[in-house]
């Protein structure tokens, strides 16, 4: 991919989406969101978030999957997707459900010892979450509740080159959040015409 900000160059998947650097934050792990959406704003395509992806996007996105120290989603995204599985030992996955069900994958998911189901007030649970890093992957309602709290110090979004019109859901549904500006730290773009913004919550 090529970087267009800060400074143009080419820079690799994992040099773009690093956040080795990041370190816990009041009380809890830096928490980054990543999601994809369409230019007019949908998190689907068809009913599906992968559909609206390139090769590119789904480097990216398996890169902070399996380089953050915890992951945290919820249940309805696990039910849904193929990603998820017992993490790597050192690491912890972190389920936000009422219930419990977590579909196909929940015998599995359920008998790991780094899986943990959470429920309640996001503002309560976070502080659970171990390690430094945590990459939030939605859906839709938890990065709501998330964004709302204050409780997202960044974002990875990557903007798909496709029109999608419908009723499709947005990247973040609930409780209006801050109003304030966020820093757009990194901007870059692949051979597809995919835009990959890297956005940090300016603190104070």
């Amino acid at each position: 991919m090529r970087m267009l900000l800060p400074q143009a160059r080419d820079i690799t998947v994992a040099e773009a989406y690093d956040v080795s650097s990041r370190r816990r934050v009041g009380g809890r792990p830096w928490i980054a969101m990543c999601m994809i959406s369409s230019a007019d704003g949908a998190l689907t395509l068809d009913g599906k978030a992968e559909a609206l992806g390139n090769a590119t996007d789904r480097a990216a996105f398996l890169h902070l999957h399996r380089s953050t120290d915890a992951v945290l989603v919820g249940a309805a995204t696990v039910r849904a997707g193929d990603v998820y599985s017992p993490l790597a030992a050192g690491r912890n996955l972190y389920v936000a459900s009422g219930s419990g069900d977590l579909g196909a994958h929940g015998a599995s998911l359920h008998a790991a010892a780094n899986t943990h189901v959470v429920s309640g007030d996001v503002t309560d649970f976070v502080t659970e979450i171990v390690g430094d890093t945590c990459l939030l992957e939605g859906g839709a309602v938890l990065n709501g509740q998330m964004l709302a709290a204050g409780l997202v110090d960044e974002v990875f979004l990557t903007v798909a080159p496709r029109f999608v019109s419908d009723d499709a859901t947005r990247i973040a549904f609930g409780p209006p959040a801050s109003r304030d500006t966020w820093s757009l730290t990194q901007l870059c773009v692949d051979a597809e015409g995919f835009l990959f913004a890297r956005y940090q919550r300016q603190l104070g």
